[in-house]
């Protein structure tokens, strides 16, 4: 399979997520990129797990962003 079988919007997600890529051995299942925290930033690797936490965690946040706003009109 080729990182281009991947859909375009996905891989700007990953992109703008901080340049994620795949690795190069397929069995890992790991993508590197670059992400920031406290103590600066580098280079991180994410495994399948980790993405799809990430997932949980920003759609648990956007459920939360459209409960808030319906609740302030």
């Amino acid at each position: 399979m080729k990182w281009e079988d991947v859909s375009e919007a996905a891989r700007e997600v990953m992109k703008d997520m901080g340049n994620f890529s795949p690795t190069v051995n397929a069995k890992h299942k790991m993508v590197k990129g670059y992400m920031h925290d406290d103590e600066g930033g580098g280079k991180v690797y994410l495994d399948s797990g980790d993405l799809r936490t990430i997932a949980a965690g920003c759609i648990e946040v956007a459920d939360w962003l459209e409960k808030r706003a319906a609740f302030t009109e």
